[in-house]
């Protein structure tokens, strides 16, 4: 049975970079993503990849509104608001959250909500055969200044065999 997650912008966005948001009703059961974090992903309409992320439609993939709990009140001083909202999503929801930012990546684990981020999905891809490699997209994010350290790089194409 494929997990359900909760998506903050970051990955959302290089999925849409690479053009490969189709993958994640192929990975996931159901993809939340907050509002303010479809907000944060498309509010500039001339990039591409914003464009891509404001038009991209599948059933499984849901914009839901914001949540305003103890929980998402207790991360104010810690996170920005959409990472807030994606983990206050999973939380309620019992479920994983599709995040890179290092900060709310903590937070996640503090919480015990599950974390995936786009390596992740990439490895994930790549092994249900969904694409043939990683590293060409790998290199890609690198040249869309998507932040991947050199380390995190060569673990992910140890995984993917490459």
């Amino acid at each position: 049975m494929k997990p359900i997650v909760v998506s903050d912008a970051g990955p959302l966005i290089a999925l849409a970079k690479l053009d490969l948001l189709s993958l994640l009703p192929q990975i996931f059961s159901n993809v939340y993503i907050p509002k303010t974090v479809f907000e944060e992903a498309t509010k500039n309409q001339q990039r591409e990849d914003a464009q891509r992320i404001f038009c991209f439609k599948s059933p499984q993939v849901n914009v839901v509104d914001d949540l305003k709990n103890s929980f998402s009140e207790s991360l104010k001083i810690l996170l920005d608001d959409g990472e807030i909202q994606a983990l206050s999503h999973a939380q309620v929801l019992n479920c994983g959250v599709l995040m890179d930012e290092k900060r709310g990546r903590q937070v996640a684990i503090q919480h015990n909500i599950p974390i995936i981020g786009v390596i992740g999905v990439l490895l994930q891809a790549k092994e249900k055969g969904l694409i043939p490699e990683i590293k060409m997209y790998l290199e890609a994010l690198q040249n869309a200044d998507y932040r991947l350290s050199r380390a995190l790089l060569d673990k992910a194409l140890g995984l993917a065999g490459e």
